[in-house]
């Protein structure tokens, strides 16, 4: 019997001509070291401390009907959380419509990866992989050997993209499929960009998502990133996001599992700039069969840098939630702030929440702390509402309300803000 590795090794091979068509070396020249990292490595098990709590093998041993060809249809129910936005539509991983790769009059250019790698491949050369090819993830490197299209964005110093790129990450399909789709993220100099990712899908049919994220915040830069993730609650997304802040940047993520079947996201910070800073705010709410997990690694490797994490988690039914964090501060990592934080909340006695901050600090100079807790909803405060004619359903999800609103408070998108409030309002009150 073939191994999941094997079966992905002889996909990969098999569909390689396929896989590469059109695409300059720019990206395809990464695909050969890619596979064989993965082969190396394998596919993690829950015995790797990463995956402990996450089964991902046996999602990548069912089987799948589609895989590297544009398939499917757009579904128009599929709107931008923000209106006035520049925006990038994804199907099962393709950039969907005629104009592919937009050229503002300043400069800046957002649309496909795959277009950009056409036309600009020196620029995009410069950075794929840059980061995600210097891990060991065998994720990321199954990313790296699949993927075709994704999402582009490249400021050029001293920029300021006026209104935000909203990226619609679709997955239609009447037969169960993998998805692979990258981004690459690119501010110059004092350049300025907000993107907003929304990962959705259409109907029950099963996907398996691999996403990857690459982010490049120049000297001075600063970056918001919101990314939101409701999805059927038979699909699974992995995604890995790797970020380098230069001198005096700010970069800022938010993101919120609303939905899924299972969804693991791990982050990677890289603060490599003095002065440097970054905030991370993220929200799960693992409901009845859904497992949702958070990985955040922070690594201060220049002095004076500033990292501000808050994560939340709900589980209600046999829902699980899994958050861990790590920081660390590099001895050269002189004056460092490093602030971390998990709270959760388990609403029955099903319910599980795993969580793991933790800090390795090897310079003497810095102020860093980290916590977590776990506790259930407050009794004292539901009957204090209640006592003032609030019923009890009601006073418990004004209570989880509450816990949840302080993340969505970090989304300076006011419209985005509002949309994900209907999302986890309307998810409390299933919970």
């Amino acid at each position: 019997m073939r191994t999941i590795e094997q079966k992905l090794a002889d996909l990969y091979f098999a569909n390689l001509d396929l896989l590469e068509e059109g695409l300059p070396a720019a990206v395809n020249r990464h695909r050969s070291d890619a596979i064989q990292n993965f082969h190396l490595m394998g596919l993690p098990s829950q015995k790797n401390e990463k995956y402990k709590y996450t089964d991902i093998r046996s999602r990548y041993a069912a089987d799948y009907e589609k895989f590297f060809t544009p398939f499917g249809a757009w579904d128009d129910s599929w709107q931008p959380l923000v209106g006035e936005a520049f925006t990038v539509r994804l199907l099962n991983g393709y950039v969907y419509g005629e104009e592919r790769l937009i050229a503002l009059e300043n400069g800046i250019l957002y649309g496909s990866l795959r277009t950009a790698a056409e036309r600009c491949p020196e620029l995009v050369e410069e950075y794929y992989n840059r980061l995600a090819g210097k891990g060991s993830d065998a994720v990321s490197s199954l990313n790296t050997a699949f993927t075709q299209d994704g999402l582009f964005v490249y400021l050029p110093r001293h920029t300021a993209a006026g209104k935000p790129v909203v990226v619609i990450q679709g997955c239609r399909s009447e037969e169960s499929a993998q998805v692979y789709h990258r981004a690459l993220i690119i501010a110059e100099e004092n350049a300025q960009v907000q993107v907003v990712f929304q990962s959705t899908d259409a109907d029950e049919t099963p996907f398996l998502i691999n996403s990857l994220t690459e982010v490049f915040a120049g000297q001075g830069a600063r970056i918001e990133i919101v990314d939101v993730i409701s999805e059927n609650n038979r699909s699974t997304h992995l995604s890995n996001q790797y970020v380098r802040q230069e001198k005096d940047s700010w970069v800022q993520t938010v993101s919120v599992h609303a939905e899924g079947g299972v969804i693991r996201t791990d982050t990677s910070t890289y603060l490599e700039g003095k002065g440097a800073e970054n905030h991370m705010h993220g929200l799960f709410m693992a409901g009845e069969g859904e497992h949702l997990d958070s990985h955040t690694n922070i690594e201060h490797r220049a002095a004076d840098c500033i990292s501000y994490e808050d994560f939340r988690g709900v589980a209600s039914g046999d829902g699980v939630g899994v958050f861990n964090g790590r920081i660390l501060v590099a001895q050269d990592a002189q004056r460092t702030q490093a602030f971390q934080e998990n709270h959760n909340l388990l609403l029955n006695d099903d319910a599980a929440i795993h969580t793991k901050p933790q800090l390795e600090i090897y310079a003497d100079d810095v102020k860093c702390s980290h916590g977590a807790t776990v506790g259930q909803l407050d009794e004292q405060a539901v009957f204090y509402m209640r006592q003032r004619g609030i019923g009890q359903q009601e006073a418990r999800k004004l209570q989880l309300y509450g816990f949840v609103r302080t993340i969505i408070d970090k989304i300076t998108l006011r419209k985005v803000a509002e949309a994900v409030d209907g999302l986890v309002t309307a998810k409390i009150d299933r919970l």
